[in-house]
């Protein structure tokens, strides 16, 4: 089964909290204050006083920024911008304040808010905005109404695109669950996060049953290690807590922890050890939970993760407060790095999460709140028309996704890689998967059909060579197509009359099938398939595929697993005949390379040749020269005197001294015996000076016989 765990336990049910159905319970003045400020132009400075409250105000900015175009066109049909053109630069705070009247079905606030309304919207500086909507709200009211009118609306967001007909925000934010992971750096284990748990209130729910979870209570995840899912009784309280202030428990959408969650199973799913890398930061807390989930893992050497860009000191810091030290993170774009760069050379799994259109995840506000709030993310998310910008941001997506994939792929030491997007659009999901590997296979294929062809070319020449042939007898490329053709159209012919001629057995393969460019077959551990993911949920229950998770995951790995362990090593040392047992191996003869047929006679060297030789005459004035020169051993005799002369003897002062002829040559022999055998790898000089008649023995009798040792070792160790 495809799974990590071997039995079938039960069903896994969809747990939930329960909704807030009235949005005021969320949004209040100090919200709208907040989000005035920071849709001012330019943005003000905001600090929050936890989480829940960043999220209330985006999630409120995300509801403005989905109705604008039925706020813009309300605007413009009472012609507000012509009475006030001073507020055309102020488009998304007008839009703000309108959404706000709206939201109030045009009516008096109460009295006992109306002193701290006059309050916050004068120092958030939308008092005259806020003025000058209520001034003219019966014309909006009347405005949006004949819209919903005309197209037979029954509520404001069927006047939206459908992309944007969605309440998943505004759902998301009134839902009282909260999900999130418990940092493993700061509580050990699942018994002390028990327990830590329990002394703030909240209680395990052990009934699995349950598909709604009560007040005060928490369950453990199935799938995802680490992650819960609790109901506070107040949210706001809960960010305030210690839990979430200092970091014991991290908040996050269960849609952006499926890929980590996955992805650390795969090194033992695969049996696999190494580096792991991720190529993009989406979401930091994400990031963090995927090392943490590496903390505990032992395969794992090193997590690397490329594009941090201009927030690597942010990430940094971040990774730092919460105790995450098992990370490395680089500003630098992973695609950014050719192809023949060894940085990634113990790398053997990647995470791939290149940018993506986020349009699948059912709360996005997540997504902004762990980015540090990204108001560009929100006005892309919102966008109801297709714009030149759009398309233009679209196919840049595309582009990144795809060269991220090819560039992941063309690793040579890259074993598998989990690619993840948050989106719906087949184009950027399985339609760039299928397309991505079809490429990166072809393009394999052609590299092995060029070193066939290459190959080929070798043998020809060597055959030609061995032959006595010149280069310029065998004509041009073209000219020995066309024999080689004619050959084969012959041998094929003499072939099938011998097939005809013997029919009591079965016909074998000719070798001369194997010779043609098309019969080459790209090799299993250069081809990569897709995989289907493994079931990582305890009760193999496939949840992620059963449940709109919000993330769409796919699975790329070679066809043959490589896995780079000690016997996997041992192979290959014994292939390359580092242990001696290659000698022992007969050699494969060349295939094709036969024995050579030719007209040319051998020059045979008769004893009158050898005897009118030239021979070599010897200058004796420089043998003279050569011998009157010190040896070594007398210039180590120079300037020492007896012992008995001496008043301290064990003192006296002896300065070896070396033949530099002979070093340099000693020297030459090891560099050239490491460099073109691997004999003696580990071998320092001063134990191959020790035994240098050994190893000039070894470098005869092992490698002469191998293959053709250089001309210039021959010389040396003759």
């Amino acid at each position: 089964p495809n799974g990590l765990y071997p039995n079938l336990k039960k069903k896994c049910p969809q747990i939930r909290g329960k909704s807030l159905k009235d949005k005021s319970k969320f949004w209040n003045l100090k919200t709208i204050a907040l989000a005035a400020n920071l849709l001012a132009k330019p943005p003000k400075k905001v600090e929050f006083e936890n989480e829940h409250e960043m999220r209330k105000v985006y999630s409120l900015i995300y509801d403005v920024f989905r109705f604008k175009v039925v706020l813009s066109n309300s605007l413009n049909d009472i012609e507000f911008y012509k009475r006030f053109p001073e507020h055309k630069e102020d488009e998304n705070r007008i839009w703000l304040m309108f959404y706000e009247l709206l939201g109030r079905n045009f009516k008096q606030r109460y009295s006992e808010e109306i002193d701290l309304q006059y309050k916050l919207f004068r120092e958030s500086e939308v008092e005259e905005i806020a003025e000058h909507l209520w001034e003219f709200r019966k014309a909006l009211a009347a405005s949006i109404s004949r819209m919903r009118i005309k197209f037979n609306a029954l509520s404001l967001s069927k006047l939206l695109p459908i992309h944007l007909q969605n309440e998943k925000v505004a759902n998301a934010a009134s839902n009282t669950m909260v999900t999130g992971w418990i940092n493993p750096f700061l509580l050990r284990d699942k018994t002390s996060a028990d327990k830590f748990l329990l002394e703030y209130g909240y209680i395990l729910q052990e009934n699995d049953n349950e598909h709604v979870l009560d007040t005060n209570h928490y369950r453990w995840d199935n799938v995802c290690p680490l992650f819960i899912s609790c109901v506070p009784q107040d949210k706001g309280e809960f960010t305030k807590s210690k839990l979430v202030t200092q970091h014991y428990f991290i908040i996050q959408d269960k849609a952006f922890s499926y890929g980590p969650a996955v992805m650390s199973r795969l090194l033992e799913y695969f049996q696999l050890s190494g580096d792991i890398l991720q190529t993009h930061i989406s979401s930091p807390r994400s990031t963090a939970y995927l090392a943490s989930l590496f903390y505990s893992i032992n395969r794992v050497n090193n997590f690397y993760v490329y594009g941090a860009g201009i927030n690597l000191k942010e990430y940094r810091k971040f990774m730092e407060i919460l105790g995450v030290c098992n990370i490395r993170i680089f500003a630098e774009l992973f695609t950014s790095f050719p192809l023949e760069s060894k940085r990634f050379g113990y790398v053997v799994g990647i995470f791939a999460n290149p940018p993506n259109s986020f349009s699948a995840i059912s709360d996005p506000i997540d997504l902004i709140c762990s980015r540090g709030g990204d108001l560009s993310m929100l006005e892309v998310l919102t966008e109801s028309e297709i714009s030149d910008e759009g398309k233009r941001r679209v196919s840049l997506i595309l582009e990144e996704q795809l060269l991220t994939l090819q560039m992941a792929m063309s690793r040579p030491q890259i074993q598998f890689l989990l690619y993840q997007t948050h989106s719906i659009v087949s184009a950027e999901n399985q339609d760039m998967i299928d397309y991505a590997v079809r490429l990166v296979n072809e393009t394999s294929l052609r590299k092995h059909q060029s070193a066939f062809r290459e190959k080929k070319r070798l043998e020809a020449l060597a055959e030609a060579e061995a032959a006595n042939i010149p280069a310029a007898a065998m004509g041009s490329p073209r000219k020995r197509a066309a024999n080689t053709q004619a050959d084969e159209k012959g041998k094929s012919s003499s072939a099938t009359e011998a097939g005809a001629a013997r029919t009591d057995g079965p016909a074998e393969p000719t070798a001369d099938a194997d010779d043609s460019e098309e019969s080459v077959v790209l090799p299993e551990a250069d081809e990569f398939i897709c995989e289907t993911i493994p079931d990582i949920c305890i009760n193999r229950d496939n949840c992620i595929k059963q449940h709109s998770i919000g993330c769409y995951l796919s699975l790329i790995k070679r066809k043959k697993v490589t896995q780079l362990n000690a016997k996997y090593l041992i192979k290959m040392a014994e292939a390359r005949g580092l242990f001696d047992t290659a000698e022992k191996s007969p050699v494969p003869k060349a295939k094709g390379i036969k024995a050579q047929d030719t007209n040319v006679e051998p020059v045979i060297e008769t004893e009158y040749l050898n005897n009118h030789r030239e021979t070599k005459h010897i200058n004796v004035d420089q043998l003279i020269s050569r011998l009157m020169k010190d040896t070594n051993s007398s210039l180590n005799r120079i300037g020492v005197s007896k012992a008995s002369n001496l008043n301290h003897p064990v003192k006296f002062k002896f300065k070896r001294r070396e033949c530099t002829r002979y070093k340099a040559t000693l020297l030459k022999i090891y560099q050239l015996t490491k460099q073109e055998t691997g004999v003696f790898r580990r071998c320092s000089l001063d134990s191959f000076e020790e035994t240098c008649s050994v190893a000039i023995c070894c470098v005869k009798r092992k490698n002469l016989r191998k293959y053709p040792y250089p001309l210039h070792i021959q010389n040396l160790v003759m």
